[in-house]
C-alpha cells in the first residue's frame, strides 16, 4: 500500500506547478521561418496559437511499428544543455509553459527521461497550465502521460515520487539484470511496467512500447539518452530552444549533427525574451 504522504507529495507538487504556470508572464512568439509541415499534425487552441504564433506541429513515427518521438531540449547561446534546472539556461518563461511543460507534451502519450534526470527530483513530467489542461482533455488524452525512465543503473521505486502516484502508469527501461530494490519495488507497484532493453537494443524497446498502445513519445533528456535515441533513429523531430546568454555545465552540448536537417518552423521570442530562438527540426 503506498504510503499518503506519496499523494501528499504529489499533491503539493502538482498545486506548485500549476501556480508558476499560471503566474508566469508569457510572451507572444513569432514566426520567422516556415512552416514546412508536410506530413505533420496541427494542434492547438485559440489560447496557444495566440501565444505560439499559430499551430503546433506533431510528428509522425517513421516507422508503423514504433513510437513517433520528438526530442525536446533547451540549449544556452554557447550551445550547452547540462543544467540540474533546464530553466536555468535562460529559455525563458514562454518556453517552459507553453513548450516544454505544454505543447511538447500536450498530445504526448508518454514523456521519457533518462534516470539520471528523475533520480532525487522529486518530478512527475505532465502539463500543468490550465489551458494546456484542456487542450490534452479535449485531444482525448489522459490527464497525465505514462512516465518512461530509462535507466542503466536501475532506480528505487521505494524513493521516487514518480514511482508512487497508482493513478499514472510508469515504464522502466532496464538493462539486465535488474536491481533487487527494483524488483523488490515491482512486486508492490503493478502500475509500473519494466521492459527490458537487452543489449542496448532501443529499437526493440520502443517496438514494445508501440505494442503497449504508446504512439507518441516526448523525450526530456538527458544527453546520454538523446544522443542514443538519435543514433538509433528513432527521433522523428527536435523541438529546440536556444538561449540568448552562454551558460549550463561547460562542454555539454547534444551533438551538432542533432541540430542539422528540414526545419519544419522557426520562432523567437518577443518582448523581454526577443533573443530566444525556437526551433522545430527533422534530424537527417
Amino acid at each position: 500500500m503506498i504510503s499518503d504522504r506519496w499523494h501528499e507529495r504529489f499533491d503539493a507538487f502538482a498545486a506548485r506547478k500549476t501556480r508558476e504556470a499560471l503566474d508566469a508572464r508569457l510572451s507572444p512568439m513569432v514566426t520567422v521561418d516556415g512552416p514546412d509541415a508536410a506530413g505533420f499534425e496541427a494542434v492547438g487552441s485559440r489560447w496557444s496559437r495566440r501565444l505560439f504564433d499559430g499551430a503546433f506541429f506533431l510528428s509522425r513515427a517513421g516507422d508503423a511499428t514504433r513510437p513517433a518521438c520528438s526530442l525536446v531540449f533547451v540549449q544556452s547561446a554557447d550551445g550547452n544543455t547540462g543544467s540540474d534546472d533546464p530553466g536555468s539556461l535562460g529559455g525563458g518563461a514562454t518556453d517552459k509553459h507553453l513548450i516544454y511543460e505544454g505543447l511538447s507534451r500536450v498530445a504526448a502519450d508518454a514523456v521519457m527521461a533518462g534516470a539520471g534526470t528523475v533520480r532525487g527530483a522529486g518530478v512527475v513530467f505532465s502539463v500543468w497550465h490550465p489551458e494546456m489542461v484542456a487542450l490534452r482533455a479535449s485531444l482525448g488524452c489522459s490527464r497525465h502521460p505514462v512516465q518512461i525512465v530509462a535507466t542503466s543503473r536501475g532506480l528505487n521505486p521505494d524513493e521516487e515520487l514518480i514511482c508512487n502516484i497508482p493513478s499514472t502508469r510508469v515504464v522502466l527501461l532496464t538493462g539486465e539484470p535488474p536491481s533487487s530494490d527494483l524488483l523488490k519495488g515491482l512486486a508492490t507497484r503493478p502500475w509500473i511496467t519494466r521492459v527490458a532493453v537487452d543489449g542496448g537494443d532501443f529499437v526493440a524497446a520502443f517496438a514494445h512500447l508501440r505494442a503497449m498502445g504508446i504512439a507518441r513519445i516526448s523525450c526530456v533528456g538527458g544527453r546520454s539518452l538523446a544522443r542514443t535515441l538519435l543514433a538509433a533513429g528513432l527521433v522523428d523531430d527536435v523541438l529546440l530552444t536556444t538561449a540568448p546568454h552562454p551558460g549550463g555545465e561547460p562542454n555539454t552540448p547534444i551533438a551538432p549533427w542533432a541540430w542539422q536537417g528540414r526545419v519544419v518552423v522557426r520562432k523567437h521570442g518577443t518582448e523581454n525574451e526577443s533573443n530566444v530562438l525556437f526551433e522545430q527540426i527533422v534530424p537527417r
